[in-house]
């Protein structure tokens, strides 16, 4: 069974993760964690002793209120939804239970200053995208869920994709009777042989025993390019590949996937190879 790890802090836009979360697996069966960290001074007196089961049990409380409320607001969710307060980082117990759990996937939210302002990745949020290891979909604040029906992946043709890494992608279009839609930013300076294109290609169609046409996108502004794209294909749900060594990372300066985040409004999935 599938574990879907949901961090919150009881915030809009956590809550409006969760929400798409127990939308997005209605029809499957998970297992849902909510996770709360709480933080206390660092000292070793016996004051910041008692503060620390003070601030714990007051995540424990907000907690069993807020799975109450989920609970009242989706009645019909066959789901258990376990709770599970942690002391520190929050980083650290996604990744302590994804390495104790085969099947993990984490659902975060991306905070949004207003409805026309970009969505941005806050600190936390660029951590676990980063350094989680499991799959995780980052939720724009301003989305309302919507059933996933077009799936865009992009991909940079640098090398074959490690099956574990595709799965969840495969799962997700299985699973929602998805329509996949496969794009690459041209880039002048990469110079990537046809030779090596149709290597991916083949490779990424065995894989996800799908047809794949791959779609270039050639703009001056690649973001804006992706932008376009999403819109003009009514995309549903972006993926994104997270690798060490990525055309993506040159091309932009920055993380591809963070930088994705920054300027859409579309739920992203962002795959670890």
């Amino acid at each position: 069974m599938k574990t879907v790890l949901l961090p919150t802090d009881f915030s809009t836009n956590s809550k409006n993760a969760v929400n798409w979360a127990l939308n997005f697996y209605q029809s499957e069966q998970v297992k849902f964690i909510l996770i709360h960290s709480y933080f206390s001074p660092q000292s070793g007196s016996s004051a910041v002793v008692s503060i620390n089961e003070i601030l714990r049990k007051q995540a424990v409380e907000d907690l069993i209120k807020y799975k109450k409320e989920l609970i009242d607001t989706f009645p019909n969710n066959k789901n258990e939804i376990v709770c599970k307060e942690v002391y520190g980082d929050v980083l650290h117990a996604i990744k302590f239970i994804s390495e104790e759990l085969d099947n993990v996937a984490v659902i975060i939210g991306a905070k949004g200053m207003s409805a026309m302002e970009e969505i941005f990745i806050g600190s936390n949020t660029s951590e676990i995208v980063k350094e989680a290891d499991a799959p995780v979909f980052v939720i724009p604040e301003n989305v309302v869920y919507k059933e996933v029906e077009k799936v865009a992946l992009a991909i940079d043709f640098q090398d074959n994709l490690n099956a574990n890494t595709l799965n969840p992608l495969k799962g997700l279009l299985v699973n929602k009777k998805a329509v996949l839609r496969v794009f690459y930013i041209e880039d002048e300076d990469a110079n990537i042989a046809e030779e090596q294109q149709n290597k991916v290609i083949i490779d990424l169609e065995s894989k996800l025993n799908q047809n794949i046409e791959v779609i270039k996108i050639n703009e001056e502004d690649p973001l804006s390019g992706v932008q376009k794209f999403i819109h003009s294909h009514k995309i549903d749900c972006l993926v994104t590949i997270n690798r060490k060594k990525s055309f993506f990372e040159s091309l932009f300066h920055k993380s591809f996937s963070k930088q994705i985040a920054l300027h859409t409004d579309t739920p992203l999935l962002v795959l670890h190879d």
